[in-house]
């Protein structure tokens, strides 16, 4: 029998997705065996949407409260300083294909590379379009970090980067965090935006027992 394959659509620029990673990776424990799981990413931050933090900066401030209050996690002090200034340019291409070149090393950690990568931006406040905050995070996982920049650099990995955006918005995704369900090689949507714990276990629950 196939087991059903949960897919985590996320973005290295979205607050709530990195509020969210506690609750999915504890489903992921505890469905481990039942479901497979899959983490992509969306491109929330592309295109027309890439701009300095500042436009973003009172929807950030609004939201962020909410999302410490709700999930628990923090922002950084370097975080809110990077907002405060004001020039950082939201876009979410270069986290994003730093992630897949992770993915190619070690597809088996990319929960927690995903994690590990908004970290590096909503705790210690770096710049994610420059390359030299992924070296702290290819040191955490033992990737090579030459390895790391000679693949980052290679537009093999920006086009996949793009397809793989391409497919989620295919998908109907367009919040995130997104959950999908591909079953019988059909892809479904299960949830998008922020959802608790207690409700996506119901849902995986059902997902299942064939609900």
């Amino acid at each position: 029998m196939n087991i059903q394959k949960i897919i985590y659509a996320f973005d290295p620029l979205c607050g709530w997705c990195f509020g969210f990673h506690q609750i999915i990776t504890r489903l992921k424990d505890e469905f481990e065996g039942v479901l497979d799981f899959e983490i992509k990413s969306g491109g929330l931050i592309i295109g027309n949407r890439i701009c300095k933090i500042s436009e973003k900066a009172k929807y950030l401030k609004k939201s962020m409260p909410d999302v410490e209050r709700i999930t628990g996690v923090k922002f950084g002090e370097k975080f809110i300083q990077l907002l405060d200034e004001g020039n950082y340019i939201s876009n979410s291409i270069p986290p994003s294909i730093a992630f897949n070149v992770f993915k190619s090393f070690r597809t088996d950690l990319a929960f927690k590379i995903a994690h590990a990568i908004q970290r590096t931006h909503y705790i210690d406040g770096m710049d994610l379009n420059n390359i030299r905050p992924y070296f702290k995070v290819a040191e955490q996982f033992g990737v090579n970090k030459f390895g790391f920049m000679e693949r980052f650099e290679d537009p093999m990995y920006a086009r996949f980067t793009q397809e793989e955006f391409d497919l989620v918005k295919g998908w109907g995704a367009e919040h995130y965090p997104a959950i999908l369900l591909e079953k019988n090689k059909e892809v479904e949507m299960v949830s998008e935006g922020f959802v608790s714990y207690e409700t996506l276990k119901e849902d995986f629950n059902d997902i299942v027992k064939g609900n």
